[in-house]
């Protein structure tokens, strides 16, 4: 059947027919998804050119960050249908807030605040896992050794920086242990033959003129330089450092996220009956002028104002319940494969 017989038929060229090669479009992706990291560069290009780091953090805590934090909420708590689905897991802030005070009353701050940023960052690579794989599933990228290969380069690319990060500014941890003062060697030396291999196999595909997963291609060579670049030039300022690579990380993640929300929103919140579905949720936040002042409002209440105006070490420690609660949350409701609702709201079906 030629192209023209099927135009004629379905009433639309053979190109549309097929699938989308991006979750939301070639422009929105571009710009939110992966063309957003240039501000990361730029945020690191200024910090290195001696702007000060407080106001960059406080542009990106309250602006972007923060927002992209509480903006969970929208989909979760004032969401009837998600309420119903989460049950008792809505409850998991109580325990999540209770437990850097705890650390701290037990003499485990340092402990502590490492752990949380540690989460933080893995929470960051989880993300952009996931994306990855939505590039995947777009664009049928289903061959097994593209998988492996894509999936170890990506989790090493962004874990590997993150642990020689720790271990140049925990110089007692290699102290203690010194085995791992071996640990960054032996890891950059698998991580160079797995690059190797990730780029033969790229090259491989390229010539025999297999198809190419270039949304794929194009946030792998976005992420994995910014996450070295960040997290080894926050090495040198000590552990006070991982501000600077938090700021980096962070900004690139939260946008990322705040597009794909509204994508979601838009599209779940929208659709006929979904006032009566999901309740507060259709009503607040299928506007996205709306959905940006709750989530800017909920950060100003439930994280800037307590952190603010208790600058203690226990007062901070419970605000980072509410992004441990949000990482939590995350890893419920965004589940593509065994959600139907939120596989059509990503326009996956």
């Amino acid at each position: 059947m030629s192209t023209a017989t099927l135009h004629s038929a379905a009433g639309i060229s053979f190109s549309e027919r097929l699938p989308s090669r991006w979750i939301i479009s070639r422009r929105q992706d571009l710009i939110w998804f992966i063309g957003s990291a240039l501000i990361s560069y730029c945020a690191l290009g200024l910090m290195a050119l001696g702007v000060g780091v407080a106001l960059i953090q406080f542009i990106w805590f309250f602006g972007v960050d923060g927002p992209h934090v509480q903006s969970t909420i929208t989909r979760t708590y004032f969401d009837k249908a998600e309420r119903a689905r989460l049950g008792w897991y809505l409850w998991i802030p109580v325990p999540l807030l209770l437990l850097g005070p705890a650390m701290v009353w037990a003499g485990l701050a340092s402990l502590f605040f490492l752990f949380a940023v540690c989460w933080q960052q893995f929470h960051i690579v989880k993300q952009h896992f996931g994306f990855m794989m939505l590039y995947k599933a777009k664009n049928k990228d289903r061959d097994r050794k593209d998988f492996l290969l894509d999936r170890w380069l990506l989790l090493s690319s962004l874990l590997i920086p993150l642990g020689m990060f720790v271990l140049r500014t925990r110089p007692l941890l290699t102290q203690n242990v010194p085995l791992l003062a071996w640990l960054p060697t032996v890891a950059l030396g698998l991580y160079a033959i797995l690059a190797a291999a990730w780029l033969l196999r790229q090259t491989q595909k390229l010539r025999s003129g297999a198809p190419m997963n270039w949304p794929k291609l194009g946030l792998l060579i976005t992420v994995i330089p910014l996450q070295w670049l960040a997290l080894l030039n926050a090495s040198h300022y000590g552990p006070d450092g991982i501000l600077r690579a938090g700021i980096a990380l962070g900004l690139f993640h939260s946008f990322q996220y705040h597009r794909l929300m509204w994508f979601h929103n838009r599209n779940r919140y929208t659709e006929p009956g979904a006032l009566l579905r999901h309740g507060l949720a259709a009503r607040l936040v299928s506007n996205v002028g709306v959905y940006i002042a709750i989530a800017i409002g909920l950060n100003l209440v439930l994280s800037f104002i307590p952190s603010a105006l208790l600058p203690y070490q226990t007062a901070q420690a419970a605000v980072w319940g509410v992004a441990f609660t949000h990482y939590c949350m995350d890893a419920r409701i965004w589940r593509v494969r065994s959600d139907k609702g939120l596989a059509a709201a990503l326009r996956m079906t």
